[in-house]
């Protein structure tokens, strides 16, 4: 499954499925996505934990990950790589300082904002129908994908620990990416479109058979493979399932989350945050002691002027009307209240301090301190440095997955080229756009992009309003600020002759419009 009947490629698989899994129904992608979402809690322990990671008993505390425990991971990256990344999803659920850090990253990237564009030999004859035909199907493809809300839990992911394994379907009903465990996966190579490509343990699933069985291919090939031979256990994911995402690109081997840096800060920044809740609560705390008065003129230490017994009757009423956060005792010592109130605003300065220093230092989060950006101008470099430091390096491996996907669907199929451009900054890319059409350049679809519509869309709204409804006979445009010289059929009504008393001479305001 996962494929269209009739496509240029089917799936490459090691051998064929294994008897025990022959009989079972392919499933559509939107079925198995369903499937997943209602049964995550069972599967999530055999292919990829993402919810709950607190109750491991390693990560119950923060007291697991000690300053010295981070300095000696990263002293040793490729054996601590486990340890790394669970810190890394401890940190994401337990700091909202690193969460939020994780998300603005995440959600920078617009896979909207695209242009398609079909193939096209200029030494050659092109057959405009074929061309057309390969074009709609190409964009066909691409609206079921729906990339923008497919991808963004890899995207997370990426951010967290560095690498995303995945196993894709397509096919009509839309996308389904199942995620691998990271530990039961490793990179053994790099496709030509900038992706790459990965094994698995297909050992991992002896114990979760039944779970290879409703998947079927490609997993039920490549656990028939393995066929419990030690030797056989790291199964390639075939080409056409697989969805392999890096951020650190610089080595395949040194599998590193890219905020490790800051793991050490964002420890102690916690330990901080820990201590100022205690100090919180005893600055409500008080201490009434009751006094039990003594005889004047006596020097006997228990010479009481009550009954003993009188006055602990008279305290014990005192403590039970007493609030949590107050506490007593009987002394005689004469009556007091103690309390341990001091000065917050030392503590909640260093909080605010040490939050700033957490976002400075990760280099790619300015506008999360925003407090530290005065002027426009600022704020425009500020989300451009942010968005190229995010996008730089996932982007170009989206966009060749996305073309070699296609590759497999379409016989013809169309480029996909994505616009390195964030929401931050796609409108000044757009102006640029809107600026090229004064050149003659074709850009209407790539500007539509951007405002949120699919290439369909803006081609079917545009049949729709101009050859269906025919809104450009009915409607007036309205004059722009944009405008050319000459004649335009169907533009504003041309403005009646005016007189400019300037010198005493007369011109005329043609009020042409484009």
């Amino acid at each position: 499954m996962g494929r269209p009947k009739g496509s240029k490629n089917k799936p490459k698989v090691t051998t064929s499925a294994p008897s025990t899994f022959s009989a079972v129904k392919p499933h559509t992608a939107a079925e198995m996505k369903e499937w997943y979402a209602s049964n995550e809690q069972n599967t999530q322990n055999a292919f990829k934990q993402i919810r709950d990671v607190t109750k491991s008993s390693r990560q119950t505390t923060l007291n697991s990950y000690s300053k010295d425990n981070v300095i000696s991971y990263l002293q040793n990256i490729t054996s601590n790589e486990n340890n790394l990344r669970n810190l890394s999803r401890y940190l994401f659920y337990r700091s909202q300082v690193y969460f939020r850090l994780i998300m603005y990253n995440a959600t920078m990237f617009d896979l909207n904002a695209r242009t398609v564009i079909p193939s096209y030999d200029p030494t050659k004859a092109n057959n405009p129908q074929k061309m057309l035909k390969a074009y709609y199907e190409s964009l066909q493809w691409l609206e079921r994908m729906n990339l923008q809300h497919a991808l963004l839990p890899s995207l997370i992911n990426n951010f967290i620990e560095d690498v995303f394994y995945g196993c894709c379907w397509i096919d009509e009903t839309g996308i389904f990416i199942l995620p691998l465990p990271p530990e039961q996966c490793k990179i053994r190579g790099q496709y030509y479109s900038g992706d790459f490509a990965f094994s698995v343990n297909m050992s991992y699933y002896k114990k979760y058979e039944y779970l290879i069985e409703y998947l079927g291919e490609p997993l039920a090939s490549m656990y028939k493979a393995y066929g419990g031979n030690s030797v056989n256990q790291w199964q390639p994911m075939p080409d056409e399932y697989a969805f392999c995402t890096k951020y650190r690109m610089e080595s395949w081997e040194t599998i590193c989350p890219p905020y490790s840096g800051l793991f050490i800060d964002l420890i102690g920044l916690l330990n901080l945050a820990d201590i100022q809740s205690v100090a919180d609560e005893q600055q409500i705390y008080k201490i009434i002691t009751a006094e039990i008065p003594r005889l004047q003129g006596t020097d006997i230490p228990d010479d009481w002027a009550v009954d003993i017994n009188t006055a602990l009757q008279y305290y014990r009423r005192l403590e039970d009307s007493l609030p949590d956060y107050v506490g007593s005792v009987i002394t005689p010592i004469p009556l007091d209240v103690l309390s341990f109130s001091e000065d917050q605003t030392t503590d909640t300065t260093r909080i605010q301090n040490a939050t700033k220093e957490v976002l400075n230092t990760s280099g790619g989060a300015q506008i999360l301190n925003s407090s530290t950006i005065s002027g426009a101008e600022a704020f425009r470099s500020a989300t451009k440095a942010d968005t190229e430091l995010a996008i730089s390096s996932l982007l170009g491996q989206i966009q060749g997955w996305t073309n070699r996907m296609l590759s497999y669907l379409v016989s013809t199929p169309a480029k996909v080229k994505f616009f390195e451009v964030s929401a931050y900054t796609k409108d000044a890319f757009k102006e640029s756009l809107q600026k090229d059409l004064n050149y003659g350049f074709v850009s209407a679809l790539a500007i539509n992009s951007l405002n949120g519509f699919s290439e369909l869309d803006t081609l079917a709204l545009n049949f729709l309003e101009k050859d269906v409804l025919k809104l450009n006979e009915k409607f007036t445009p309205y004059a722009t600020a944009s405008t050319q010289s000459g004649d335009n059929e169907g533009g504003a009504p041309e403005k009646s002759d005016t007189e400019i008393s300037d010198e005493g001479s007369k011109t005329k305001d043609d009020g042409k419009n484009q």
